[in-house]
């Protein structure tokens, strides 16, 4: 059984949700849900701006309570239906830290998007979907549905970005949640030992990998399951998702060079931005990665991608192959 409730972590700038939106957050029984509040349903999640803010919204999830904090920005006019962007912290994290981290409030408060940062039940994600730890793939469809029915967010654009093991839960979830994430963004991601990939529908996909990267090689390592590191993994969003397999590679900052392939299913594209030396790091991230310094901001490269897809710019206003 599910129960979402919000509440305002301890700190400045936390913020009560108004009583509709705390009405609109469903109760949620295996993923179904059971009877809506009869002022949210005369109401309705769009009829009412968000409370802005930071909140804490805890899910009782196959017995254990997860955390999953959400940023709201100010400024979201009623009835506008906003995108939502789920990030995924690293090995230890947690949503807080990634927060603070990853540097998506910033963006969300710019370009008024929803942002959420789960926590693991651990200290990892389970991304090869093993069936004795934490099934994360149905935590985060809930967390989904959950703010879905809470609140006005666009279900055409949801988006998921992480950084190494968060970066592989979002691998995971491009291809297990296809049907619910438009584009994905994972950075630095460990991506080995994962299920086959069975999609519903194409998902955009942008990769950010530092070439010098000791945790998750690029170009991976013999002893590794898979073998082939970063190029392998994202030629098969190419595969998958129909598209060319000419790469349009220009460089966009120093040491850094993005490769783009287009003519994909659905007009979706996938993306790969490539650090020459580059360490295991989200770029400009605060506090900064050991390692070199950052050539790009990861959070708006991730938002620039995200808001500049067909779906997203229809919707919303404010070389050949890799190396190797």
């Amino acid at each position: 059984m599910i129960r979402a409730q919000m509440r305002p972590p301890p700190g400045p700038g936390r913020r009560r949700l108004s009583p509709a939106v705390l009405a609109g957050l469903l109760t949620l029984a295996m993923g179904a849900a059971v009877a809506v509040p009869s002022a949210a349903t005369a109401l309705g999640r769009c009829s009412v701006p968000p409370a802005r803010g930071g909140h804490a919204m805890h899910i009782v999830f196959q017995g254990r309570t997860r955390f999953v904090l959400v940023h709201v920005p100010a400024g979201i006019p009623t009835g506008r239906r906003v995108p939502l962007l789920l990030a995924f912290h690293g090995a230890g994290g947690n949503g807080g830290a990634m927060e603070r981290y990853s540097g998506f409030s910033h963006q969300a408060d710019l370009h008024r998007f929803i942002a959420a940062y789960p926590n693991a039940a651990g200290p990892t994600w389970n991304i090869t979907a093993a069936r004795d730890q934490a099934d994360d793939v149905t935590f985060v469809n809930d967390v989904i549905q959950t703010l879905e029915q809470g609140m006005c967010i666009d279900p055409h654009r949801i988006y998921a970005a992480g950084i190494s093991n968060g970066g592989g839960m979002v691998a995971l979830l491009g291809c297990a949640l296809s049907g619910e994430l438009a584009a994905i963004a994972p950075v630095s991601g460990i991506y080995d030992g994962q299920p086959s990939c069975r999609l519903k529908h194409p998902v955009s996909v942008l990769e950010i990998h530092g070439t010098a990267d000791q945790i998750a090689p690029y170009f991976g390592t013999r002893t590794r399951a898979s073998g082939g590191g970063l190029p392998p993994y994202v030629k098969s969003w190419v595969h998958r998702d129909g598209c060319s397999t000419n790469a349009r590679a220009q460089g966009i900052a120093a040491r850094t060079t993005e490769y783009r392939w287009l003519g994909c299913a659905d007009d979706t594209v996938v993306e790969h931005v490539r650090i020459l030396g580059g360490a295991h790091q989200w770029p400009g991230a605060l506090p900064p990665d050991p390692g070199p310094p950052s050539t790009i901001c990861g959070a708006c490269t991730i938002w620039s991608f995200f808001s500049s897809l067909p779906e997203a710019a229809s919707t919303y206003s404010g070389g050949s192959g890799l190396p190797g």
